[in-house]
């Protein structure tokens, strides 16, 4: 019988949609071949010699054949017959064309012999390509030895039609129970937390400096750094976890306490986008009760929805057609939407207010704001483009080779190394200062941007020095209390009404 497959083709997808995510893969009659990546104990050592192992799980009929390979080898799979018809499979037609001999019947046929391009010789593809038919269930003895980095696959092949089996194929590095494409993540995660744990430290000083100065706006700030900095420790945790422990119940459930943080991540990050672009802490020190509830609930909103829509993922079979999932994932894309409609709208109205009423020193934060929104736009798509870039300038095999040791950090690592940079800017731009709250409860006068330069965040001398001149106060006295009352029309906005003279 015939074994027609595009290897090309079969393994390219194979790459993209069934790209292996943990030591331990699947096959079945439905899904006959998995692929990961692999590091030699030479590369990154560890305790145990690296090997892929199979187990067969179940079989109801005859067995299967089965092929271990580095996949650059995948083109000496399979054999030419007279007819010139390419056979993968060692039948009786292939062993009367001498094709394979009688020995090696049922399994793949392997060419004896390859070009080794390094050493310019052609070599032995005994020990690179590994083939045997399996009849009965259980772990098959031999295991495949893992003697180079490399990206390795198994593919199975049933010539019954009608046959059902399930096998298990560990995939086994010799650091731990990782993938070999997920390995990275181990350490850079932990990286990253140090990073927050530095970054929430010098936060945290200039908290404690200016406590008696504070922000409602800069308390959100401290607990978020705090949050960001658990879930960090929490994802390094379960790579750590899985790595030693292998894909466990207790795993599955770490997984799914992870996934909820980083909903509520998500959540948090944009329930302050918004109030920032509001204008809350720097141009009104509250913001009207009523505004803040709405925020605050539709905020409880989205992160329901988001922790909803995981609960209906992780219980989803990959294969499933259900429709149901989209009962959660297309709410929860309309909460986001809004989100970003409100915060870009907010955003607008509050740089047109500052601009209308000369906020000068204001108005320069908020630029602040939207420089780090652009850069951090700039990165994320540079980063895309690069990628591109690079995998167009590569060929099939060699993208199928290589990708799986890079890809962790432009779709996973990238974006939050992207989102740590752009919040630290942004609690930084809006730390405690010795100005920051005289900010908040009044407003500056009109003045010529020329003079900007007299107005920084931290040049308290120069702010004192024209609330002195305009309400004749003695240096370094503090405002009278009417000095910073609300009038009652504009105490909803919260908005800070300049005494007379």
């Amino acid at each position: 019988m015939n074994f027609k497959l595009n290897w090309v083709t079969l393994f390219c997808t194979a790459l993209w949609l069934h790209f292996a995510t943990a030591n331990k893969g699947t096959i079945t009659e439905k899904q006959n071949q998995i692929c990961s990546g692999m590091y030699s104990k030479e590369d990154w050592s560890g305790r145990v010699d690296p090997y892929i192992s199979f187990d067969l799980k179940k079989l109801n009929k005859e067995g299967i054949s089965v092929v271990i390979f580095d996949f650059q080898d995948y083109i000496h799979i399979g054999a030419k017959t007279k007819a010139g018809v390419v056979k993968y499979i060692c039948d009786e037609e292939a062993i009367k064309e001498n094709l394979c001999q009688e020995k090696n019947k049922n399994q793949f046929i392997i060419s004896p012999e390859a070009y080794d391009p390094d050493s310019d010789t052609e070599k032995s593809l005994s020990a690179d390509i590994h083939t045997f038919y399996v009849g009965n269930t259980g772990l098959v003895k031999d295991k495949y030895a893992i003697k180079k980095t490399g990206y390795y696959c198994v593919g199975t092949y049933a010539k019954d039609t009608g046959i059902s089996y399930k096998a298990e194929v560990n995939f086994r590095n010799s650091f731990g129970n990782l993938a070999a494409s997920e390995i990275n993540k181990l350490p850079l995660y932990g990286l990253l937390a140090i990073f927050y744990v530095v970054a929430m430290a010098l936060y945290l000083f200039a908290f404690w400096k200016h406590k008696h100065e504070l922000l409602p706006l800069q308390k959100y700030l401290l607990a978020a750094f705090v949050f960001l900095t658990i879930d960090t420790i929490f994802i390094w945790g379960y790579y750590d976890l899985k790595n030693t422990k292998g894909s466990t119940a207790g795993t599955t459930v770490y997984m799914v306490i992870v996934s909820i943080l980083n909903s509520a991540k998500i959540t948090m990050s944009l329930f302050l986008l918004l109030v920032i672009c509001k204008g809350y802490g720097v141009v009104y020190p509250k913001l009207n009760k009523t505004t803040m509830r709405r925020v605050q609930f539709f905020s409880v909103l989205t992160f329901a929805i988001s922790v909803a829509a995981l609960i209906q993922n992780y219980m989803t079979p990959s294969d499933s057609t259900s429709m149901v999932p989209l009962f959660f994932f297309i709410p929860l894309g309309i909460c986001f939407m809004i989100f970003y409609f409100l915060i870009l709208q907010s955003l607008d109205q509050t740089v047109k207010y500052l601009k209308q009423q000369k906020q000068i020193v204001k108005l320069g934060m908020y630029k602040k704001l939207i420089i780090i929104f652009y850069v951090a736009l700039f990165v994320i798509f540079g980063g895309i483009i690069l990628s591109s870039f690079v995998l167009i300038g590569m060929s099939s095999i060699e993208m199928v080779e290589q990708h799986w040791r890079t890809r962790f950090f432009f779709v996973d690592f990238w974006p939050s190394l992207v989102y740590y940079a752009v919040f630290v800017a942004l609690s930084f731009t809006w730390r405690p200062t010795s100005t920051s709250y005289m900010l908040a409860v009044s407003q500056q006068l009109p003045t010529d941007p020329e003079n900007v330069a007299d107005f920084d965040l931290d040049d308290l001398q120069s702010l004192e020095q024209e609330w002195n001149q305009e309400y004749e106060q003695p240096a370094g006295s503090e405002p009278n209390e009417a000095d910073l009352n609300f009038s009652d029309d504009e105490n909803d906005k919260k908005k800070p009404v300049q005494p007379s003279a």
